[in-house]
């Protein structure tokens, strides 16, 4: 259902991961203009987490990113 809105994501420590990212929406993040308040499932922290751009983003970093996936539902 939400698939479309899955988005890479780097948190500030730099782990990389997918989370659902929905425009006007924020189910399990408080949104700070382009940046988010969240989860990382990396290691289990609170932090801010930042789209990462799949057009100019290594694909090495999509490829990561895609291997760990945050809660589907808040």
């Amino acid at each position: 259902m939400f698939e479309r809105f899955d988005t890479p994501v780097k948190c500030a420590e730099g782990h990389l991961f997918t989370t659902i990212w929905m425009p006007l929406a924020s189910f399990k993040a408080i949104r700070l203009g382009g940046r988010r308040w969240q989860h990382c499932p990396v290691e289990g922290h609170w932090t801010m987490v930042e789209k990462l751009d799949r057009e100019t983003a290594d694909p090495w970093e999509l490829k990561v990113a895609a291997l760990v996936h945050d809660v589907r539902i808040p």
